[in-house]
């Protein structure tokens, strides 16, 4: 017999992707440090946690802004864009995402990817993980044109764009978010969505609030909370 789930059961389930389901947060965190170095600040973790999940180019305008740093907006991204094409070629995934996504990928469970990134970064990103992508319906950039400018989260914009792209599109409260941010989780329960937030250990409690669940790791997670199919005793993955 299933076990009943803990929370409103879901069908489609819609990842963020930096901080959730590769492990690259750090990596634009550097990018964003090496270019502020060259103005003599340093980008802080408060600056991370004050940004982490918005569009790089909202970022940047508000750092420009809030810094008066002697640079445009389009060479501030055209310095960003050249790190990250040098230092993100070999993202790694988090804890328990692969074994997640080929799980409910068996059971036919519709997902997608909601990601602030833009399409050129997040193909960068997404290479070494190519024979993995297929699992996902569809994957919704912050630079997507169908996303208005300044709609990117904590806005609920681009969670709604990721759940009309299904065939055919489910209901916000059919759809599970995964996310690292504060930003993606206002997001996510802006759109009506349940939200399952997998932070840094150093997100303040207080920025975790609205959340379904909160877990430490992706590998901590329990479909049949949810009312998805429960994982298998034995994973058929672990042989190849």
């Amino acid at each position: 017999m299933a076990a009943k789930p803990r929370f409103s059961p879901v069908t489609h389930v819609i990842f963020d992707n930096d901080g959730t389901l590769m492990d690259s947060e750090n990596i634009f965190a550097s990018a964003m440090n090496n270019i502020l170095e060259k103005f003599g600040y340093t980008y802080t973790y408060e600056m991370k946690l004050k940004y982490m999940g918005k569009p790089g180019t909202e970022i940047a305008k508000s750092l420009i802004k809030q810094l008066d740093l002697p640079i445009s907006k389009k060479d501030f991204m055209k310095l960003l864009a050249v790190i990250i094409k040098t230092s993100a070629q070999n993202v790694k995934l988090m804890p328990g995402v692969r074994d997640l996504l080929l799980h409910l990928h068996e059971y036919r469970i519709n997902m997608a990817i909601a990601t602030s990134s833009s399409k050129a970064t997040f193909d960068i990103k997404a290479k070494p993980h190519c024979r993995l992508m297929p699992v996902f319906h569809h994957v919704v950039c912050g630079d997507d044109p169908e996303l208005m400018r300044g709609r990117g989260k904590p806005k609920p914009d681009i969670f709604f764009l990721a759940a009309s792209r299904f065939n055919p599109p489910p209901r916000p409260e059919n759809c599970l978010v995964f996310e690292d941010s504060p930003n993606g989780l206002q997001a996510g329960v802006a759109a009506g969505m349940q939200v399952v937030m997998i932070p840094d250990p150093r997100v303040p409690y207080k920025l975790r609030k609205g959340a379904t669940q909160v877990l430490d790791s992706m590998a901590d997670f329990d479909p049949e909370d949810f009312g998805l199919p429960a994982y298998d005793c034995c994973s058929k993955f672990e042989f190849g």
